[in-house]
This record gives structure tokens, C-alpha cells and sequence, in this order.
């Protein structure tokens, strides 16, 4: 049986930004994925307000954790840094993030197992507005490369309690309920590998 890898690449929702726990969704996912089916190692790659851009700059940081011949999987998950406004535009355009999205794509669908986590809602309406967007063109270029996609922000938008967890976070990254919530909807999806 060969070495399991996973990798998770993305911004701060990877990085758990706002969790009490300091594991973030990633974290749970892959702690309960080792009691159910053994060893696993872990990278979390997750860095605060990187958009799409960034995180494709950044590719080469896998190499070294998912080498050849072993059992490598990647998780992608990103989009809400796109989002930000930047003196009064968004920091990159929908088509800079798709074109982004499609690059790493191309570099890594041959090398790893791979799946894409859709960016969550924030708490700004006006900005909700422009990660639905992403997010849209985010799953329709997954389902064209053949690459599963879970939509958080479809299933998160118009729960109370994670909005409530927003405002408690700076309006952007959920707290405790909102990483839980996070982590129960990819664990329950048919697209996570090991359900």
C-alpha cells in the first residue's frame, strides 16, 4: 500500500483564519479521515487574502510533499481573496481567476487525485454577489475538466447561525460553528474520497 499524501493549497479559510481550534476546516477533515482509515500526511497550504493568481505562483510547493509513486492527493480551495475590493474594483477579474483556476488545473490533473472546494459566503452582501459569480464559473470549469467541485457557498448562504459566526469574525471568516459546518458539509459529499 503506498504512502498517502493530501495536500490542501488555498487562502485563509484553509488556514483556519478566526478558528478558536486552530485547524480550520482542512484540519477536522483530515484528523477524522486518519481514525477512519489510517495514516495520512498532511500539508496545509493555506495562506490569508491570496487570491487565484497567488496561489498558482505558488505550484511548486507540492512537489516536495506529494513525490512521485505515492498515493498524492490535492485539495483546492480558493476565490474569496478575488473577490476584495481594490480601490473600489476587485482585486483580479473574473476572467484573471478562471484563467488561474485553469492553469493549476492543467499543471496538476495529471499528477494528482484532485478536488476543489468553492469559495464560502462572507457576510457583505455586495461581495456575496461577486463570490456566487466565481463560484459559478469556478464549478462550470471543474465539471468541463472532469475535476469534483463542492459548492460551499450555495449551501452556506442562507444559514443564520454561520452568518452570525461571520459577524463574530470581522464579517469574513467564521468562528468554531462556521469551520464545524464547513468541515461536516465536504465530509458528507459524495465527492470527498473517503465516503
Amino acid at each position: 500500500m503506498s504512502e498517502l499524501n493530501i495536500c490542501v493549497l488555498g487562502d485563509g479559510y484553509v488556514k483556519g483564519v478566526g478558528d478558536p481550534d486552530m485547524t480550520g476546516w482542512a484540519g477536522r477533515l483530515v484528523k477524522e479521515a486518519c481514525i477512519e482509515h489510517g495514516p495520512i500526511n498532511f500539508y496545509n497550504l493555506g495562506i490569508p487574502n491570496q487570491t487565484s493568481v497567488d496561489i498558482e505562483a505558488r505550484l511548486s510547493e507540492l512537489e516536495p510533499r506529494l513525490p512521485q509513486g505515492a498515493d498524492n492527493r490535492l485539495i483546492l480551495s480558493f476565490g474569496s481573496s478575488d473577490t476584495m475590493l481594490l480601490d473600489g474594483k476587485p482585486t483580479i477579474s473574473n476572467q484573471m481567476s478562471v484563467t488561474a483556476l485553469k492553469n493549476i488545473l492543467i499543471k496538476t490533473h495529471r499528477k494528482y487525485k484532485i478536488l476543489m472546494i468553492g469559495p464560502p459566503p462572507v457576510y457583505e452582501p455586495q461581495r456575496n454577489a461577486r463570490i456566487k459569480r466565481v463560484n459559478s464559473l469556478y464549478y462550470g470549469l471543474c465539471v468541463k475538466a472532469h475535476v469534483p467541485y463542492i459548492d460551499l457557498f450555495s449551501s452556506m448562504s442562507d444559514d443564520i447561525q454561520y452568518k452570525r459566526d461571520l459577524v463574530k469574525g470581522g464579517k469574513v471568516y467564521p468562528d468554531r460553528h462556521g469551520y464545524d459546518m464547513i468541515f461536516d458539509l465536504i465530509w458528507n459529499d459524495r465527492s470527498w474520497w473517503f465516503n
